[in-house]
């Protein structure tokens, strides 16, 4: 087993991702495909969207254990950056190597392309232990995040197994921000929280082809409350988010943003400034705000999950709530 920081006694939050990876970021200035390309500069961070999210809680001053699956070199280097940015973490250790994933920023453009690696086999054996493992942490904190895609030898019931062996928790909320069967299945087994880009919801949830409407939605989200859903958030990009709580109006946040180096993890620190609002007391219309500037505050960085909290004091009062209805 490989650690990272110190493990604190309480946490905001647990975030667990078994599919870790080494985020390299290329900025370039123009690319020329079929050619050599020199870039201007190039960062490898820990990262995946558990570790990502991790690096937003903290950056917002909030506490946060990250767990996860790591192995080979890239796995003894996602353990030493963790161990370098104070992220406190608890990883599994496997000898098959963690997946590496490459992002080309182009600031100038303010566009982004990402390459994904899908990851290599993970042993049942290993997923089992890493569900012992946030079970044990479980009471820790009053939100777990089963976040991003799963190793290839993982079925999509694996964040479902997770729900159901810590529903009983006193306390505890589990949040998702995953898509596709594996989503479906988790809120089946009764997840309280949804985050999802507009994009993945329609492929997950609707079978329409025309673009997803907010009304249908909500008569979505009134079945999905049946499971034991109590909170959806759809991100659509530069359009804000979409809020629907249980039992309340559903409403738009949206920040004014003119400029942003790098678009990717946005939805990663979205999810950190809300739960770090939520454990401040804040309620969900100032939550939302708080999460959609530390989200906008993130766009001015390269590395997912990094901020600047002058950023998102300036971005506060750029961002407002809208009734969809």
């Amino acid at each position: 087993m490989a650690s990272g920081g110190a493990i604190n006694t309480n946490f905001d939050v647990i975030v667990a991702s078994p599919n870790a990876a080494i985020d390299s970021y290329y900025i370039l200035t123009q690319l020329n495909t079929g050619s050599v390309n020199r870039a201007d500069r190039v960062l490898h961070t820990a990262g995946g969207k558990g570790i990502n999210m991790a690096r937003a809680v903290i950056a917002l001053q909030g506490r946060v254990l990250s767990l996860g699956i790591v192995g080979g070199f890239a796995g003894e280097f996602i353990v030493s950056e963790l161990e370098r940015e104070c992220i406190p973490s608890d990883m599994l250790w496997t000898q098959n190597e963690t997946r590496r994933c490459t992002s080309l920023v182009f600031p100038e453009q303010m566009q982004t392309t990402v390459i994904l690696d899908s990851g290599s086999e993970v042993s049942i054996e290993a997923g089992d232990e890493l569900i012992h493992k946030v079970q044990a942490y479980a009471s820790r904190a009053p939100f777990l995040v089963l976040t991003g895609s799963l190793p290839p030898s993982f079925p999509s019931s694996y964040y479902a197994d997770i729900v159901g062996k810590v529903r009983g928790s006193p306390g505890l909320r589990v949040c998702l921000d995953c898509s596709g069967e594996t989503l479906r299945l988790a809120v089946e087994n009764g997840a309280q929280v949804i985050k999802i880009n507009s994009k993945e919801f329609q492929e997950t949830f609707s079978k329409k082809e025309a673009a997803w409407d907010p009304h249908d939605v909500s008569r979505m989200f009134a079945s999905l409350t049946k499971s034991g859903v109590e909170l959806l958030i759809i991100t659509d990009g530069s359009h804000g988010a979409y809020i629907f709580p249980a039992g309340e109006e559903p409403f738009h946040v949206v920040t004014r943003v003119d400029k942003w180096v790098n678009t990717a993890g946005a939805g990663d620190t979205f999810m950190a400034g809300l739960l770090v609002g939520f454990n401040r007391g804040l309620s969900i219309e100032a939550a939302t705000c708080y999460a959609s500037a530390a989200s906008s505050a993130k766009l001015q960085q390269i590395v997912c999950g990094s901020l600047d909290l002058v950023d998102v004091d300036r971005f506060l009062p750029l961002t407002r709530v809208e009734r969809i209805f």
